[in-house]
């Protein structure tokens, strides 16, 4: 009998669905990251789902054979922090609900539909054409430039083009940052956080922008830094900006800021939303499905897919 233990507020409510897709060969235990719940019950786990292991936790869990990440990153990316040989893996999925975010946004903001259902609400019909209304924009030739081109970039690079955008991307090997940001109506960030990429788009590279370009976050907020972007978008530098990742997070739940010491959501140009691009149902049933298929490579004794790196700890 092999034991997943899923130590995730996120996660432990579909510890049933686990555990169906698992079979009667697994035990499924479900909890929160208390570390003293966690010493219990990784002692002997064969995989743990979890943002991180607690170190006090690290001398029970060291016969860890898999530490599943539930999502695209790693946030503890030091191998010593996992027990040598546990495989470190992460799943991805998230592509097709971010581009449906994404090409929403865009769709929002150049038809200017806020806008006018508020106006419409009052009474106005401003905007109509059989009123004489000045007419909004359309996607329909509009360029889309992609900060990144790896899950999210070609999820949404497909529905762009069938919308008649035109698509260009920088990634670390290829394309030129100022090229696009200069050429772009839209620009997408979609490259994963690093050294590299922290803070790679500060106020030089924001005013290569064009003063009608908006700026759609959905990796990481750190790729952007924080001062110079309220102060453009403040400052109507550029024209607004869909934030979906933010610079710090709740604690515990608590903490109920609202993702920055600037106060991005009350900017009348800015689209703020608390981390939800990815988070559907269909997420969901994706990434369990790929985390059971992980597992069962594990117990057939079958290389397992999306290995990050292997865990160095010992006692």
């Amino acid at each position: 009998m092999r034991t997943l233990v899923i130590a995730s507020e996120q996660w432990m409510q579909y510890a049933g669905r686990f555990q169906a897709g698992l079979g009667d060969g697994w035990r499924v235990s479900a909890g929160t990251d208390d570390p003293e719940w966690l010493r219990r019950e990784i002692a002997g786990a064969d995989a743990l789902i979890a943002q991180s292991i607690a170190p006090a936790a690290l001398p029970a869990a060291a016969g860890l054979k898999v530490f599943q990440f539930p999502g695209a990153g790693i946030p503890q990316l030091r191998p010593d922090a996992y027990p040598a040989g546990c495989k470190v893996v992460n799943v991805f999925e998230h592509g097709p609900a971010i581009a449906e975010f994404v090409m929403g946004v865009i769709v929002t903001h150049v038809t200017e539909l806020e806008r006018y259902r508020e106006s419409f609400r009052s009474g106005s019909w401003e905007g109509s054409g059989r009123m004489g209304g000045a007419p909004h924009g359309e996607v329909s030739g509009k360029t889309l430039g992609l900060i990144g081109y790896g899950t999210i970039g070609h999820a949404v690079a497909p529905l762009a083009r069938a919308f008649g955008m035109r698509v260009i991307h920088v990634t670390s090997r290829e394309g030129d940052l100022g090229e696009v940001l200069r050429e772009s109506d839209f620009v997408l960030i979609a490259c994963p956080l690093t050294e590299r990429t922290r803070g790679m788009i500060g106020a030089e590279q924001l005013a290569l922008l064009k003063p009608s370009a908006y700026l759609i976050n959905v990796a990481r907020a750190e790729v952007v830094e924080e001062g110079p972007l309220y102060e453009a978008l403040r400052h109507g530098r550029i024209a607004g900006a869909a934030l979906d990742v933010w610079y710090r997070y709740p604690a515990s739940g608590k903490d109920l800021a609202h993702g920055s010491e600037y106060a991005f959501h009350e900017l009348p140009n800015v689209l703020a939303t608390p981390h939800m691009s990815a988070w559907t149902w269909g997420l969901v049933e994706r990434r369990i499905a790929r985390i059971v298929e992980n597992l069962g490579r594990l117990e057939r004794g079958e290389p397992l897919e999306r290995v990050v790196f292997e865990g160095t700890w010992t006692a």
